[in-house]
């Protein structure tokens, strides 16, 4: 466990490259990353990514703030139609249309405590059907002129979430691999009450 963390941090400090690869400058979306193996003789790297999110701040009583983003499952993107309908299945939306990740409360000085630092483990609950999951996400803030960009990922196991991977032919054509990669960049503009928790900044 040490190690796989020791991983993702440099991977991290490499710096915005780490998304570069999966999102477009300004996006406001989440992505799965996994390698699929064809074959049995190559991989392939399938991402899958969804900018039909929505989020928002929401404050709690005593002071505090959650983050909160919804995705609408069935609006998942890989670039072919019949793995993005086994997503639907994999990640239960008949029992729920939407993931919800929720993030753990914290006041709005503890928010910009953590936006202050180069880097931070973003805390909370990962829902899918009708299950909740822990989640800690690797996550950097940036402040620009008139924006704020949060940008986070994990690796996980299917297994963390209950489910299994995908399979093609009964895995005989395809198999994934067991352990994911979760991404995510938000926009502050485009997120809900981001300005109750945002750093204020003065401009020059």
């Amino acid at each position: 466990m040490q190690l796989r963390n020791l991983i993702l941090m440099i991977l991290f400090v490499a710096g915005s490259g780490v998304w570069a690869e999966i999102f477009s400058e300004g996006a406001h979306c989440v992505a799965y990353k996994v390698q699929k193996t064809v074959f049995f003789l190559s991989d392939r790297i399938v991402i899958g990514k969804n900018c039909d999110i929505s989020a928002q701040v929401l404050p709690e009583v005593g002071g505090l703030y959650h983050i909160e983003v919804n995705v609408p499952v069935r609006s998942f993107r890989s670039g072919e139609a019949e793995r993005d309908k086994d997503v639907m299945v994999i990640l239960k939306s008949d029992e729920r249309p939407e993931l919800t990740f929720r993030s753990k409360a914290l006041t709005a000085e503890e928010w910009r405590r953590l936006f202050a630092k180069d880097q931070f483990d973003l805390e909370g609950e990962l829902i899918i059907g009708k299950n909740s999951f822990p989640l800690k996400m690797v996550t950097r803030y940036s402040e620009k002129s008139e924006n704020a960009e949060v940008n986070g990922m994990v690796q996980v196991r299917f297994a963390d979430f209950g489910i299994k991977p995908p399979k093609v032919a009964g895995g005989f054509i395809a198999k994934s691999k067991p352990d994911l990669e979760l991404h995510f960049r938000l926009q502050s503009q485009r997120v809900l009450g981001a300005d109750s928790i945002r750093p204020i900044v003065i401009q020059k």
